[in-house]
């Protein structure tokens, strides 16, 4: 644990009915020692000082001067660096990760294997430069699976999962153990809701706990489809739509997205495609519900934004359709590459 510190220190000791007089007193004459917590000892309330005080004072309040040991006060550190900088050797601060996910009061950190002996300590630490999470957790893995779930490891605080996030003015319920959800992309999700109009319908093909279909329905009130296949998330999915009140314009589907959307007979204008880690294997199925023209978000990891526009138009070719494709980095994910999204304006099919 990272350990309170105290200070031995000159007091001031009064009884407790003249603290709040004597308190006012001392912070006029600037004798008040900020830095240090007062403390209640019996009846009485002892407040560090900064110098002796004067007589006038003592008397006018019945308080004695005393020299205590006072427990100082936390200051914030800005950063983990900074909050571990007197446990951790200088070569192991150079590898503490620079940044976490912040998802409603829960924090998710990647450990390097370097750290892992320190990994609580770089929890408590997190705790103490953003004093509002609660429970902090260490990605044991990459997201995997047609769930896209990925194991994490209780670092610290409140040994749960579970948490409300808020972004963009929408609420969602999250579970970590069971679904996958990043912040990351609330930018990305505001873009999206702002390039749609209220005459359009959407199809989002991964849906998850409802972030894109939810800010999209919300900020542009356009109809949409969200399809999930994780039953996990699909329950969430249908509890964040009521909570964000918008029953009347997203409609959750339960299944694999390529047979659920035709099923339903959706017919879209705009489609998102966030599967990165298969950006291609689904594109046939979203060409299948454009009514000729319309717009795909496909998210894909790539090392170069040519490589990824070069991509996408030659699998629009091998499905006998043609577009526009506009590119953009959206966030690294390892040293090489990071994830970036595809606007495609399909023209034919």
């Amino acid at each position: 644990m990272l350990d309170e510190r105290s200070v031995r220190c000159l007091g001031v000791s009064v009884a407790s009915g003249s603290a709040e007089k004597l308190q006012r007193a001392l912070k006029s004459a600037e004798l008040l020692e900020t830095s240090l917590h007062p403390f209640r000892s019996g009846g009485r309330i002892v407040f560090p000082v900064k110098a002796p005080v004067p007589e006038s004072i003592l008397r006018e309040v019945e308080a004695v001067l005393v020299e205590e040991e006072f427990i100082e006060r936390r200051r914030c550190p800005r950063s983990i660096r900074e909050a571990l900088s007197t446990v951790l050797p200088p070569e192991l601060l150079a590898e503490l990760p620079s940044s976490y996910d912040i998802i409603g009061d829960i924090a998710v950190v990647h450990i390097p294997p370097t750290l892992e002996p320190y990994a609580s300590l770089i929890g408590e630490a997190i705790m103490r430069v953003n004093q509002s999470i609660k429970s902090v957790w260490g990605e044991a893995g990459a997201v995997e699976g047609i769930f896209r779930t990925r194991r994490l490891v209780h670092l610290t605080g409140e040994n749960r999962t579970f948490t409300i996030h808020r972004e963009n003015g929408c609420i969602f319920q999250v579970d970590l153990r069971k679904v996958y959800f990043t912040p990351r992309l609330s930018g990305e999700r505001m873009r999206i809701a702002s390039l749609t109009s209220k005459e359009e319908t959407v199809a989002d093909m991964f849906a998850g706990v409802g972030p894109f279909s939810i800010t999209i329905a919300r900020h542009s009130r356009a109809r949409v489809y969200a399809a999930e296949i994780n039953p996990d998330a699909y329950a969430l999915l249908v509890e964040n739509i009521r909570l964000n009140k918008v029953e009347d314009r997203v409609t959750p589907l339960f299944g694999d997205s390529r047979m659920v959307l035709s099923e339903r007979q959706v017919l879209a204008d705009r489609i998102i495609m966030n599967y990165p880690s298969n950006p291609f294997g689904f594109l046939e199925a979203a060409l299948k519900i454009l009514p000729g023209r319309g717009t795909i978000h496909l998210y894909g990891f790539t090392e170069s934004l040519d490589k990824l526009r070069i991509e996408v138009l030659e699998s629009l070719a091998n499905m006998g359709a043609s577009g526009d494709v506009s590119v953009k980095k959206l966030r690294p994910v390892s040293p090489r590459k990071f994830l970036a999204a595809a606007d495609i304006a399909v023209k034919s099919r």
